[in-house]
């Protein structure tokens, strides 16, 4: 088919997989492949089927006589939770799947190793944390960082003498106006942004002394952080689509400039794209 790419390498099968958790505030991990930064732990082993990340917007539609379909659909809210079920019980992973709580030692009457007490938190008592969930699929790298999560529901346990107990951890993702709410760190190739093309800069002639609003046409601009005219940068930089994006001309000497856009996923030069009268 016309158009059509195929690539094997770009299919997902997650060989190995773990879940970290922090106090929030903790130093995220700055790449897919970092060791993780102090205060970070692991929740150790969880069942093979159960690790789950779901982003769940909600939409609203406006419904017109004129139509059978909607007009308009406009996003309301939004929402992302992570679910996995864990094997391995620890004070740690009892906090993380009931929101909190509180682990005292206990003395046991007649003597020997500490016994320990675990109490749920109590309404307003729970607390966020952290999340990061780091899948590995051959050498390639993919982080979930989830800066603040909160445990959102209540806790089921099956225990059961015919299989393993599991603690059931499900978080629910905060936001904030601060901070992305999640993002993905990953090394995969396949996410390198293309390289844009400039098609035209209009005006292409303008005076000495800069100031010129310029409109630059091409693909792949919606990532733009530069745009320089003879190795100078203009100003007021605006990206106004993936095509277009619209910059002020600095001064400079009179000639033909390059342009130069750069983007996340390169830089594109139009030689001789802006004239200096």
């Amino acid at each position: 088919m016309a158009g059509e790419t195929t690539n094997n390498n770009e299919i997902l099968i997650p060989q190995l997989s773990r879940l970290w958790l922090a106090p929030v505030g903790t130093a995220a991990p700055a790449d897919a492949t970092v060791a993780m930064p102090a205060g970070w732990y692991t929740v150790g082993l969880f069942t093979e089927d159960s690790l789950k990340f779901n982003s769940e917007p909600n939409f609203e539609q406006v419904r017109s006589a004129q139509s059978s379909y909607p007009t308009r659909t406009f996003q309301t809210t939004d929402a992302a939770t992570v679910e996995v079920d864990l094997q391995q019980w620890s004070g740690k992973n009892f906090r993380a799947v009931y929101g909190g709580g509180r682990i005292t030692a206990v003395t046991p009457s007649g003597g020997g190793p500490k016994h320990f007490k675990f109490a749920p938190p109590r309404i307003g008592g729970r607390t966020e944390i952290a999340g990061c969930i780091e899948i590995i699929d051959g050498g390639k790298h993919y982080r979930y960082v989830i800066p603040r999560t909160m445990q959102m529901e209540g806790v089921s346990k099956d225990l059961a003498k015919t299989k393993e107990s599991v603690l059931p951890l499900r978080l629910a993702v905060q936001g904030g106006d601060d901070t992305d709410p999640w993002y993905v760190l990953t090394d995969d190739p396949a996410f390198q942004p293309p390289v844009p093309t400039i098609a035209t800069v209009t005006p292409s002639t303008g005076p000495v002394a800069g100031g010129t609003a310029v409109m630059i046409v091409g693909t792949d601009l919606d990532t733009a952080t530069a745009v320089t005219f003879g190795g100078t940068a203009g100003t007021d930089l605006t990206v106004e689509s993936d095509t277009k994006l619209t910059v002020t001309t600095p001064a400079s000497t009179s000639g033909a400039k390059d342009v130069i856009v750069t983007t996340a996923g390169g830089s594109v030069t139009k030689t001789g794209g802006f004239t200096y009268a």
